[in-house]
């Protein structure tokens, strides 16, 4: 009798699953964990008041204890950011900033300068609180970061080694070390200032420590390079702890929203845009491909726990609030980069054509030419569909050529 093959289980697809929503990874177990502390905080499950119980503002996560409340909880979050700054670290190498210099640095400055001194404003003129219910550390934490994963992924058919060498900076810069010493500077926590600044230091070594052992030992780089993608789905559950969704739906939150939404694309598109096109005569897609939220600006209003600015003190409501409206922007603004990157460049390379200095041939011709056969035909005219062009159908991974894209690929290997 013949062997009955048994078919073997190839999963349910979870993780291509979260990978296909952007920032899927952090985002989906964020809004798993805000819906379970959601019902454990509001619900009363017949606990008597006064209780530390579940329905008495207290968590699932808090009252399963540890190990469970450091790793979906928020008291976690300082070890899993230490974690990824040691991560990050181990992927920067030297000539990285050499790379970066050639053109990369001059965009991020364009976008942290104007960001930052846009934030100093408003704390000046508004205080602590804001405006339009955007108070001073969530507007900070918008305004400075940028996805540089997301950003990877979006310029991939038309970066070069400059390009490419803007990751780990922007990686650096979104961090949340910056935003901490510069919003630090202008409120007070409940440590001296010899502990502030060793909690600054915290905040450094372990990037340091990464930096050095990765180029020490390039082994060491090659065991941790997947290493922020392990850590994101934690940091997902413990931001969504600090999150109640009764609260999200107010009128004056999405307010809150579309102000913060609108400010950071004025900040982080116009003047880098400007930048990239005109100083540096790039195509733009740098530029425009940098502007979506990180996930880990969700971490840093906790660390802002007790602060006091001018005498208002920053506390648990105002924290709840903030990693609510950092995580809808964070989501769209995810969401529409890839499609503002995509108009960008359909337009560069639909009216640039003729262009002498900023010509798509001048730009791409000894690094992408077979972005150039994808987008032009063979009598150099620009194709209408050129996304649908296998070039960036393996690019895109789109799901409905993948049979086409295989064979090609086994073609191309024979």
């Amino acid at each position: 009798m013949e062997e009955v093959k048994q078919k073997k289980f190839k999963g349910i697809g979870i993780w291509k699953f979260l990978n296909k929503i952007p920032a899927g990874t952090m985002f989906v177990p964020l809004l798993i964990s805000a819906i379970i502390c959601t019902l454990t905080i509001e619900f009363n499950l017949g606990a008597p008041e006064g209780t530390t119980e579940l329905g008495h503002g207290v968590t699932l996560w808090q009252y399963l204890g540890n190990p469970m409340q450091d790793l979906f909880g928020s008291t976690g979050q300082m070890l899993m950011i230490g974690l990824m700054l040691f991560c990050t670290g181990t992927m920067i190498k030297p000539h990285d900033f050499v790379e970066v210099g050639k053109r990369g640095i001059w965009i991020i400055l364009a976008r942290l300068i104007p960001a930052y001194v846009l934030s100093a404003i408003v704390y000046v003129v508004c205080g602590l609180n804001g405006f339009a219910g955007i108070d001073f550390v969530t507007l900070t934490c918008i305004l400075t970061s940028a996805n540089a994963a997301l950003y990877m992924g979006i310029i991939q058919p038309y970066a070069d080694k400059s390009d490419l060498g803007t990751f780990p900076i922007m990686l650096i810069c979104s961090m949340p070390l910056l935003p901490f010493i510069f919003i630090s500077s202008f409120g007070e926590g409940s440590t001296s200032l010899i502990q502030k600044i060793m909690q600054i230091f915290s905040l450094l070594i372990p990037f340091l420590l990464g930096v050095l052992l990765g180029n020490l030992d390039p082994k060491i780089r090659d065991v941790f390079k997947g290493g922020n993608a392990i850590i994101l789905p934690f940091l997902g559950f413990q931001f969504g702890s600090t999150i109640n969704l009764t609260k999200l739906f107010d009128a004056q939150v999405l307010l809150s929203v579309l102000v913060a939404i609108l400010l950071y694309w004025a900040v982080t598109l116009i003047i880098p845009y400007i930048v990239d096109r005109f100083a540096l005569k790039r195509p733009g897609y740098a530029s425009v491909g940098s502007a979506s939220l990180a996930g880990v600006a969700l971490s840093i209003p906790a660390m802002f726990t007790g602060f006091t600015f001018n005498g208002e003190t920053f506390g648990e409501d105002m924290i709840s609030r903030s990693v609510a409206v950092l995580a809808i922007v964070l989501l769209i603004t995810n969401i529409l980069s890839p499609f503002f990157t995509k108009w960008t460049m359909n337009f560069y390379f639909k009216t640039h054509q003729g262009d002498k200095i900023s010509n798509p041939k001048r730009v791409f011709q000894e690094t992408h030419p077979e972005l150039l056969k994808a987008v032009y035909d063979e009598n150099n005219n620009y194709r209408t569909h050129h996304h649908n062009h296998t070039y960036f159908k393996k690019i895109f991974h789109i799901k409905s050529h993948k049979e086409e894209i295989t064979k090609e690929n086994e073609n191309e290997n024979k």
